[in-house]
């Protein structure tokens, strides 16, 4: 009977073999079907196993069986109760410490296993025994058998159950050996196909034995199509065979263990991939062979970024030498000559080695003051890009200075390129020109500002008066307020004179148009109102700000009341109503552009038709000799053309003079 049943456990044993590891409940049926063979034996009533939580002695059934006609789900609920109040005096606790089996052939007559005792009572059991599974110091539960028979466990059936328990404990012990190689299988399966390199292993004679995924990839070949090829073959372009041969060849001959070679690889599309490889051989004592293992990185990417790096790198250093005009690259700070192009040099006049290195203010500007700060240095330290005109006396000229600070981040450095245009004769007289009309609008617009804050000024001095005679009078702090509001007043004045008259750099900015528009009549109110000229504006809020150089549209805008005050003064020689300068502001779309277009119109002469194409040519005037120099409009279109911008004359002679301005908005990158 014994034999039979022994040979029914090999049998479980075979099946629970032959079955994925990686069933998450396989040891649990195993332990079932050995449970159920065993409680064949009709002096056994009650089987069951548990496994033990790692931290601690308590046990956690996996199976219960019966022979009494008791439910299954009652039989483990009572199973359950045992193993809660069972503690390390119990028969299960103890084979479990012990690591050997523990039988009790009365519980009955025993002090210990109180709780065994009451069970005892409520199913029938006298006897029991506790087996633990363990295997080479590694645990797997505990078998617990109970009969309804005293002294049941003799000991020839003793020796049968320790020969079964034996059986059961190598069976999962082999289970467990046999998951954790397919576990290890799976997770270096992953790797080999979540690896982003070329994975191939060779056998001893040369020929592929697995091909990875992106092998696959790379190569354009099925890992079907190039099993037991030989790997030159397949991994080596023809040119670049017999070289890799040799070299793997005269790396075996030096017993090296490994070795790196970077190779051009075919794909099955004849399209050339540089493979960087890295060969491990792995040896076969017994046999006196070699295998090989190669892990590949593609770098055809990096190699042609490389190439196209240099061919970038040679191609700016032959731009750089072959600008006709001074170019320099300095640092920051400080502010030193990086590196300058041969036409700097001969501008200079000076070799390289007496200009590299050295500070920009030195070369450009042949020094300095002591203690003064350049401005040039200054725009370079703040990372602000302009073009401005300037004297270059270290490069013997007036030039067109372009400044462009450079973006090094990943060099962890700041640069600036500096470009000197020298500036021609025709461009010298024409910022001569446009100087000299700057100067002459200033000179009108300054009689105008005298009578402007006279009137101010002479409050001020009343006011003062008024309080110097008498201190305590109580309108005193009243009197002290206005002449701080005049004094405000006249400031304003003077500083949008200044402002104007100062020579800027060319640099655009983002800008107001409202505030150019209310600069510019600060300055022209005085005469518009003693002309009685009617000024009406129209200009919403919350406009977007233009892109261009503030002061250049200033000057434009000037230019254009000028014009327009002479033209209604010329047809309304006394007050009139019709006596109207009118300033109109609104976006417009020109080519899906936004723009801000300014119209200001003049109710004066007008222009005749015969006229009007010739009014933005140079030194060409309406107006009677001497009162004008036919330079404003001219320089107006130009100034406007130079802000990307357009500038349009409408006329209607004896009725009205519009001109048109438009600039374009300022793009986020440009606030």
């Amino acid at each position: 009977m014994n034999s039979s049943r022994r040979n029914d456990i090999l049998l479980a044993i075979n099946e629970l073999g032959t079955a994925d590891a990686r069933e998450s409940n396989g040891q649990d049926k195993f332990l079932e079907k050995c449970c159920n063979i065993l409680i064949q034996n009709q002096e056994y009533c009650l089987i069951w196993a548990g496994t033990r939580d790692d931290d601690n002695l308590a046990i956690t059934p996996v199976v219960a069986l019966t022979s009494a006609e008791i439910p299954e789900q009652d039989c483990m609920s009572l199973v359950e109760q045992v193993v809660t109040d069972m503690d390390e005096e119990n028969p299960a606790a103890k084979a479990l410490i012990s690591g050997t089996y523990v039988i009790c052939q009365d519980v009955r007559n025993q002090k210990e296993f109180k709780a065994l005792r009451e069970i005892s009572h409520q199913t029938g059991f006298r006897s029991c025994s506790a087996w633990p599974l363990e295997y080479k110091g590694k645990e797997f539960g505990v078998l617990n058998i109970h009969s309804e028979k005293i002294n049941c466990f003799t000991s020839q059936e003793i020796s049968f159950l320790r020969t079964v328990i034996a059986d059961i404990s190598l069976a999962l012990h082999s289970r467990d050996i046999s998951l954790r190689m397919q576990i290890e299988r799976d997770f270096n399966q992953e790797i080999v196909d979540t690896m982003q390199a070329l994975l191939v292993s060779v056998s001893p004679c040369g020929r592929i034995l697995s091909f990875n995924q992106i092998a696959e990839k790379v190569s354009g070949y099925k890992e079907e199509e190039v099993i037991d090829r030989y790997w030159v073959d397949v991994l080596m372009a023809p040119a670049h065979r017999k070289l890799n041969q040799q070299l793997v060849s005269k790396t075996l001959k030096g017993e090296q263990s490994q070795q790196n070679f970077d190779a051009c690889l075919m794909t099955k599309d004849k399209i050339k991939r540089f493979i960087n490889w890295h060969a491990s051989f792995r040896q076969n004592i017994e046999q006196s062979k070699v295998g090989m293992v190669l892990f590949g990185i593609d770098v055809t990417g990096q190699l042609l970024a490389s190439c196209e790096l240099n061919q970038a790198i040679n191609q700016w250093e032959n731009i750089f030498a072959a600008i006709q005009d001074p170019a320099l690259i300095v640092s920051h700070d400080p502010v030193i000559i990086l590196d300058a192009n041969p036409a700097t040099f001969d501008a200079a006049r000076k070799p390289r080695s007496e200009v590299v290195g050295h500070g920009v203010c030195d070369i450009l500007h042949l020094g300095r003051l002591k203690g003064k700060l350049c401005p040039l240095e200054d725009l370079i330290h703040k990372r602000q890009s302009r073009i401005i005109e300037t004297e270059l006396r270290g490069l013997h000229g007036n030039y067109l200075l372009t400044i462009s600070p450079l973006n090094l981040q990943e060099h962890n450095m700041e640069a600036t390129l500096l470009v000197a245009r020298e500036m021609s004769e025709e461009e010298l007289l024409k910022a001569e020109a446009m100087r000299g009309a700057q100067l002459a609008s200033i000179g009108e617009l300054a009689a105008g500002v005298a009578h402007e804050i006279n009137n101010p000024i002479n409050g001020i001095i009343n006011y003062a008066q008024i309080i110097l005679d008498d201190p305590e009078d109580k309108e005193c702090p009243d009197l002290l307020t206005r002449i701080i509001k005049e004094g405000k007043r006249v400031a304003s004045i003077v500083s949008n004179l200044l402002d104007f008259s100062r020579r800027r750099d060319d640099s655009p900015e983002s800008v107001s148009m409202d505030k150019i528009i209310h600069s510019c009549l600060e300055l022209v109110n005085h005469r518009f109102k003693s002309d009685r000229i009617i000024l009406q504006l129209s200009i919403p809020e919350n406009l977007p700000l233009l892109y261009c150089n503030a002061q250049q549209i200033q000057q434009v805008v000037l230019n254009i009341l000028s014009n327009g005050r002479y033209a209604l003064n010329s047809r309304y020689k006394q007050d009139d109503p019709n006596k109207i300068f009118s300033i109109v502001c609104a976006e417009i779309t020109r080519d899906d552009v936004p723009y801000l277009q300014l119209t200001l119109t003049d109710n004066g002469t007008g222009i005749e038709h015969d006229t009007i194409e010739r009014v933005f040519d140079p030194f060409y005037s309406t107006k009677p000799k001497g009162e004008g120099t036919g330079l404003g409009l001219s320089i107006s279109h130009g100034l406007i053309h130079d802000n990307n911008g357009f500038l349009r004359i409408q006329s209607e002679p004896g009725e009205s003079t519009s001109l048109i301005v438009e600039l374009p908005i300022a793009k986020d990158n440009d606030l």
